[in-house]
């Protein structure tokens, strides 16, 4: 009898939904203006990617942190759209290897009134905690 050659699992097709997510730090001379370059990526990227914000930081070796979200595939071009909007490479890179919540989107959040105001959206008011993370006042 003849033996069976071992067969070989199929490794599953990345699609848009394997997802990498992890910060980018930068040390630039003007991190504002940089991070106002970086407010370009917010609307683009589509399912590929998203940059989350870009935030101008004191305290420690760099002064602007940029998380970003990408289809595991797209992750190398969300980096490199994003330093080409910064004009300078990331000073250090930080992949996220696993997730508390498992769930992403489990996470809460604080939406500040001055935040509010500035982008008013009926499911963040009252301001506060949201999605009624612990501490959530309901009652405003």
């Amino acid at each position: 009898m003849a033996k069976k050659r071992p067969t070989r699992g199929k490794r599953p097709t990345a699609t848009v939904w394997d997802r990498t997510r992890g910060w980018l730090f930068f040390q630039v001379k003007d991190p504002v203006a940089a991070a106002q370059r970086v407010s370009s990526l917010f609307c683009g990227g589509g399912r590929e990617f998203v940059v989350i914000r870009a935030d101008v930081v004191r305290g420690s070796g760099f002064n602007l942190v940029v998380p970003v979200d990408a289809a595991t595939r797209a992750w190398r071009t969300a980096l490199a759209e994003v330093q080409k909007a910064v004009e300078e490479r990331a000073a250090m890179t930080a992949r996220v290897i696993d997730y508390h919540p498992t769930i992403p989107h489990q996470a809460h959040c604080f939406v500040t009134k001055r935040e509010h105001k500035g982008f008013p959206l009926p499911e963040y008011y009252p301001p506060g905690r949201h999605p009624n993370s612990p501490g959530a006042n309901p009652w405003g």
